[in-house]
């Protein structure tokens, strides 16, 4: 079995309007036996976005071969013979970008694709359709890949790379299972977000996750320019600094960010959850799944956006009656790694505060499970915690954290798993993990450790989630494929 591998301010991103019936061929084509006759391309990227049980957007732009870039998808369950009547027509952004909606899919069921209309589809260009919502994957997993601060390779680093291969290398060793979900912390195009640092950073790191992989983003610093000091709240002052080497110019824009260009997110619910009204922050379910990306770049600093924002957590999450409960951001509220959870640096780092003192509390109030941030450069994961939302010498393991039969804090692993709803009976406990080591790891900061955190380190990897009917599992993989730390919540 083949698995799928990967108001407020409103993104602008053009919504797509091909759909499975969408073609321009006779009576003749649409007969199921007759296939397409277009021909390949290669696009330069290409990658899935909101893949539901029933539905998935195929997104690319241009041709490595320089020729004329294609202008419609076939699909179909059988590689060798993609039918005429699935050809699906692009809609073209204002930034060059085709996408295509295919819907009227089979739950769980794999499709091959050919970008250019082609009869025959490449091997590596396939997805496989979530289950229905609430319902199990049919190997009864679902597996989550989450990498944050991978983005250097827009300056020519090969680290991301590494961390990429040591996820396909732990994968390998345990059944070869890819991921259903590629998760991205933010600042996953150093140094100014730009186009181009996109393409180095992300299309061409992750080329074969991306074209099989649905992948689910959130903003960072970097993905507003100005060299990641930006505090604006609009992506209208999004800013290039400097030459602009690593990035510029730019396409002419749907929207003076980048991101909101790239990317096509579900605003209005497309895949689950509640419509946020904006791109820059959105939920989706996936199996017995439910997922939130915050932005803890922009919206978080207007008090308007930031108090909009709030309130769509709080009616997603109430609304949510799904096993898990995930939550991705890039402001971390627990680190003492490459940024201190005690300092504002200058207002660059306020999300941190405003993370932990306004919007942890709703993570523990309305059961959310593990929560996911980027940003420092390091690896940290807390305790399975309550209540914690001062600076770090406030924090209390005895009243704070989830304790074990001595009256220690839990450390999530053999007879010390943590369960859902913890030993107070109630479902308001939530791990906190750092993941910005997925393409660099610099320095910690005075404090280091941070007390929150029951382990800390300065190493590569990135994160995988499994997680069944009963069992969440998280391990923190290094470069070479190695588990170095992990932990279980039951349920």
């Amino acid at each position: 079995m083949i698995k799928s591998l990967i108001p407020v301010l409103v993104g602008t991103s053009l919504v797509m309007t091909g759909c499975s019936n969408n073609n321009n061929n006779d009576d003749d084509d649409n007969n199921a036996s007759t296939t397409c006759t277009g021909t390949a391309v290669e696009a330069e990227r290409l990658f899935l976005q909101q893949l539901s049980s029933d539905s998935v957007i195929i997104k690319w732009r241009g041709n490595v071969d320089g020729e004329a870039e294609a202008s419609s998808v076939c699909f179909g369950t059988d590689m060798a013979a993609l039918p005429a009547g699935s050809k699906t027509d692009a809609t073209v952004t204002a930034t060059g970008h085709s996408e295509v909606l295919l819907s009227g899919l089979e739950p769980q069921t794999t499709y091959y694709y050919s970008v250019g209309g082609a009869g025959v589809a490449d091997e590596a260009h396939h997805f496989r359709t979530a289950p229905v919502t609430g319902e199990l994957p049919a190997d009864g997993n679902t597996r989550i890949w989450i990498v944050g601060d991978s983005g250097v390779g827009g300056t020519g680093k090969p680290e991301s790379g590494y961390v990429r291969d040591g996820f396909m290398n732990w994968a390998e060793n345990q059944g070869n299972e890819p991921a259903d979900l590629f998760l991205m912390l933010g600042d996953n195009a150093y140094d100014q977000g730009t186009d181009m640092e996109h393409q180095s950073a992300v299309f061409d790191v992750y080329t074969e996750v991306l074209a099989t992989t649905p992948v689910w983003p959130t903003i960072g610093n970097h993905e507003m320019g100005s060299l990641g000091g930006s505090t604006a709240s609009s992506p209208n002052d999004y800013t290039v600094l400097g030459d602009g080497a690593n990035g510029g110019p730019d396409p002419a824009p749907d929207s003076p960010m980048p991101y909101l260009n790239i990317f096509t997110l579900p605003a209005d619910a497309e895949v689950g959850g509640l419509p946020s009204g904006t791109e820059q922050y959105y939920s989706f379910d996936y199996a017995n799944v439910h997922i939130v990306s915050l932005d803890s770049q922009l919206a978080i600093r207007d008090n308007d956006s930031r108090a909009a924002m709030m309130q769509w957590l709080k009616d997603d999450l109430m609304s949510n009656n799904l096993d898990w409960t995930i939550v991705i951001y890039h402001h971390p509220p627990y680190t003492k790694g490459s940024h201190d959870s005690d300092s504002e640096l200058f207002g660059i780092d306020q999300p941190i505060f405003t993370i932990r003192e306004e919007f942890t509390p709703i993570f523990e109030q309305y059961g959310v499970d593990v929560a996911y941030a980027g940003h420092s450069h390091i690896y940290e994961r807390s305790y399975y915690i309550n209540g914690h939302t001062g600076l770090s010498e406030t924090f209390d393991a005895q009243t704070m954290a989830e304790l074990n039969d001595m009256d220690m804090p839990a450390s999530g692993q053999g007879d010390e798993a943590y369960t859902q709803i913890a030993r107070n009976g109630l479902d308001d406990k939530v791990v906190y993990t750092v993941a910005g080591n997925g393409g660099k790891v610099t320095t910690t900061t005075e404090g280091f450790p941070h007390p929150a955190n029951i382990f800390s380190q300065l190493e590569l990897g990135s994160v995988v989630i499994d997680v069944d009917e009963s069992r969440l599992e998280a391990s923190f993989v290094d470069v070479n494929g190695t588990v170095l730390d992990s932990f279980v919540i039951t349920r």
